[in-house]
């Protein structure tokens, strides 16, 4: 009785395990597929090309690359394209994107250049139809829904292929509910080195139980990191596997070998 009881408790946490990791059912994703992604656009920081500007859309557009960006509010809700969680690195400024408005972060340059914080909108139409990955960035204590509706309507409008990433599963959430024809993706990486995260939240997000809410048709995980027991079994289903952030040649050719479909790239020429 008690191997029975073993035997049944080992198969339900099997089931269990495939129910949560399990992402969506795999769509025709080879428009994003082999295409190289430029991360933050195709930028140079030490030569005057600041990462997530127009001069660096311009770049990748011009060498072919797709894109990968980030999308986050400011305080009046208007979409622009930043990363960071504050602007001391980019703008040598205090605060937020969320701290300010539009107005006032336009009076900001990006690393000391004549480059401003673009607008979600001007990107795009800078992009002319080039490939994206866009990434909904939702700072602690912001509304994921307020980002995810003003990206959603932009996007819509967007003439290129266009798929979202975030590494907030509520986000990839409100996606497959509100835009389900939307290629959506979710962000991870092995998060069990990292001091900022509790245990739970290592764990769900390290081992993909988060697809139970997003049901992503790809994963974009930490090229630098281990793979773990979940993205594993998450690779059984055959979604599409993006790596992040690829910085060599000789990576890029190695994680393709690794069955990832594309990678996300910066400082070097992808090719």
């Amino acid at each position: 009785m008690p191997y029975l009881v073993l035997t049944l408790l080992i198969i339900l946490l099997i089931v269990v395990s495939l129910f949560l990791v399990r992402p969506n059912r795999r769509r025709d994703t080879r428009k994003f597929e082999k295409r190289p992604f430029a991360h933050r656009g195709y930028y140079d920081n030490e030569h005057g090309i600041p990462e997530n500007s127009l001069a660096a859309f311009r770049r990748a557009r011009a060498h072919g690359y797709g894109v990968e960006l980030d999308v986050q509010l400011t305080k009046d809700g208007e979409a622009v394209v930043f990363h960071d969680d504050d602007l001391k690195r980019m703008c040598g400024s205090d605060g937020h994107v969320y701290d300010y408005s539009l107005a006032r972060l336009r009076q900001f340059r990006l690393l000391r250049t004549p480059e401003q914080i673009p607008l979600f909108a001007d990107v795009l139409r800078e992009l002319g139809g080039m490939p994206v990955i866009c990434e909904i960035k939702v700072p602690a204590g912001q509304d994921y829904r307020a980002i995810c509706e003003k990206a959603a309507v932009l996007i819509d409008g967007y003439k290129g292929d266009i798929c979202v990433e975030s590494f907030d599963p509520r986000a990839v959430q409100w996606f497959r509910k509100n835009r389900p024809e939307l290629i959506r993706g979710q962000l991870t990486m092995n998060f069990y080195k990292e001091p900022d995260y509790s245990f739970p939240m290592k764990v769900a997000m390290s081992e993909l139980v988060v697809n139970v809410l997003g049901r992503p048709d790809f994963i974009a995980y930490g090229a630098d990191t281990r793979e773990t027991l979940g993205l594993k079994i998450c690779r059984s289903f055959r979604p599409m596997m993006v790596a992040w952030t690829v910085t060599s040649q000789s990576q890029q050719e190695t994680l393709l070998k690794q069955q990832y479909d594309t990678v996300i790239f910066e400082g070097y020429r992808a090719e």
